[in-house]
């Protein structure tokens, strides 16, 4: 008996969780730091505000990762519309939060969105909806 071959939307699944883990993660392990959330210079209020990021952070890509593994994997269109919302609305604030806050734009920020945008729309693309056949 030969193993099932990884479909496309697998694969598009796949790449989605890992976005997803490789996101939630990040924020975890590079802002949990003496340089972000631990450091003294920081005032507590600058510091609740890094928490609340991270903690949405992590929160939005569970949804993504929920959304992908039930209701896009079944093939609904709302489920892959929402997680498409969460997911690209995520990346976009990455962009935008310079232009709305200036100063706060670096190049770590620019090449870790820049790294997930292409990543992610090509997992959304590999699990979109297909119509019956």
């Amino acid at each position: 008996m030969t193993e099932p071959r990884a479909t496309g939307k697998t694969i598009g699944l796949v790449l989605l969780t890992a976005v997803s883990a490789v996101a939630a993660l990040s924020g975890i392990v590079f802002d949990f730091t003496a340089t972000h959330l631990y450091n003294p210079a920081w005032p507590p209020h600058a510091r609740f505000h890094g928490y609340l990021s991270i903690a949405r952070t992590a929160l939005i890509m569970l949804a993504v990762v929920v959304l992908a593994w039930g209701p896009v994997r079944a093939g609904t269109r709302f489920g892959w519309g929402m997680l498409a919302l969460l997911l690209l609305g995520w990346l976009a604030i990455w962009f935008v939060a310079p232009l709305a806050v200036p100063g706060t734009g670096d190049r770590a920020a620019y090449t870790f969105a820049a790294l997930l945008t292409p990543l992610s729309l090509i997992g959304l693309w590999l699990c979109r909806p297909r119509p019956p056949s």
